[in-house]
């Protein structure tokens, strides 16, 4: 037989079984024990008012037991106040989850402008990627990538490196117009040939060049029968003698300098620079200037010889240092490492871009002066006498005192 009861803590209607021991009822929802009440009553049952509600069927004892051997279990019957709270706790789980999502969104409403920035990727320095490159060729013997990454004909032997370390502080470049400098080769080449092996030009027309030599030479020996030079060195007066002396030195350094000279006879790149009429601009004259004293390696670094190019445009010359520590191929194993200097340059001009290449390989520290023209220092301006750090002014009467003092002082033994 059962019994229905009501747990006194949690007022859940539960069925048990009507046993005449005097073993407490254990609820089956919230554990709390309480005393079984006499066969055919029901314990904390309802008021008079639940009485006439429709009773519950409840399930035969057969159903509630399990396989032999095992105790009977307790049917657990939810009372009303169980039936209407169960609602109210679906109600609470579906706000705190809207809650929740609604706080989700938000979060990613403002995590989304963050989320889609790319990542910031500090971009590789191509000086220090190219000094590295061109270290490792001479390492590994790449002769191909030697020429490749460089200018320089005979590269340093070392078998390790370290410490390649690029100093932006020394960069240094060089813009300007390429169209007077395309204007200056034009006039050069209609006068000189360059000849290779001499590393002068020489004229075009070496028969016009002859005939303004001599055309010089006896505009000065007219001059000097004009002057009587030749009579004075035949009287033997050694006044007249002497002033003869005096005339031929001067028409021989007007020679010199004239008809006779090498910048008119043979001149060299940079004494067409000097004598250019009209003279280049400053920048322009720094790079023909840079060109000149490094004339084989911008032919190598452009593939061509620098005065082929003939565009006018804006052109662009870098330089960069970078300092590396190196151990030598031939030394000996407890050899401390050496510094090596190397200096990349890269050159721009119209549809040109030779790329930084290294142009020169030094051992030690860099010397290598930075491109551009050279200024010089202001002068010192005077200060006026009111003016913070000026000399006082002196007084006429302090002057005279000085002046007659430095007399006596000369006249004293």
């Amino acid at each position: 037989m059962s019994l229905r009861m009501h747990c006194r803590a949690c007022r859940t209607a539960f069925v048990t079984r009507d046993d005449s021991s005097a073993r407490p009822v254990v609820c089956p929802k919230c554990g709390e024990k309480q005393p079984r009440p006499n066969a055919g009553a029901t314990v904390g049952a309802a008021p008079a008012t639940q009485a006439a509600s429709p009773s519950v069927s409840l399930p035969s004892r057969a159903s509630t037991i399990k396989a032999k051997g095992t105790k009977a279990q307790s049917v657990f019957v939810p009372s009303d106040e169980e039936i209407e709270r169960k609602p109210r706790h679906f109600r609470r789980m579906a706000l705190g989850a809207l809650g929740l999502l609604i706080l989700a969104g938000v979060g990613v409403a403002v995590a989304l402008p963050y989320l889609q920035r790319k990542p910031i990727v500090k971009a590789a320095d191509p000086v220090n990627e190219t000094a590295i490159a061109f270290l490792k060729a001479i390492k590994e013997g790449d002769a191909e990538n030697v020429r490749k990454l460089s200018t320089v004909e005979l590269p340093p032997a070392i078998s390790s490196f370290r410490s390649v370390k690029h100093d932006p502080a020394r960069d240094s470049k060089l813009r300007g117009k390429f169209g007077p400098i395309a204007a200056f080769h034009t006039k050069v080449n209609e006068t000189y040939v360059w000849d290779e092996s001499a590393g002068r030009f020489t004229p075009k027309n070496p028969l016009g060049q002859a005939a303004e030599t001599l055309d010089t030479l006896h505009e000065a020996k007219a001059k000097a029968e004009k002057d009587g030079i030749y009579k004075k060195m035949q009287s033997g007066n050694p006044e007249d003698i002497f002033d003869a002396a005096e005339g031929l030195g001067k028409a021989m350094t007007s020679l010199a300098e004239g008809a006779l000279s090498p910048k008119n006879l043979i001149p060299t790149y940079k004494m067409l620079i000097d004598k250019a009429k009209p003279p280049l601009p400053a920048m322009e004259k720094a790079l023909v200037l840079e060109y000149a004293e490094h004339r084989e390696t911008w032919d190598t670094l452009l593939k061509r010889p620098f005065m082929t190019l003939k565009a006018d445009g804006p052109y662009l010359l870098e330089r960069a240092e970078v300092s590396a520590m190196i151990t030598d191929a031939l030394g000996s194993a407890g050899d401390p490492p050496t510094p090596l200097s190397l200096t990349l340059t890269r050159f721009q001009f119209e549809g040109i871009n030779t790329g930084w290449k290294v142009t020169s390989s030094r051992r030690g520290l860099s010397v290598e002066p930075p491109l551009g023209p050279a200024v010089e220092p202001p002068a010192p301006q005077k200060k006026s006498p009111g003016e913070i750090g000026a000399e006082p002014p002196r007084e006429s009467g302090s002057e005279s005192s000085n002046a007659s003092d430095s007399s006596k002082a000369e006249k004293s033994p």
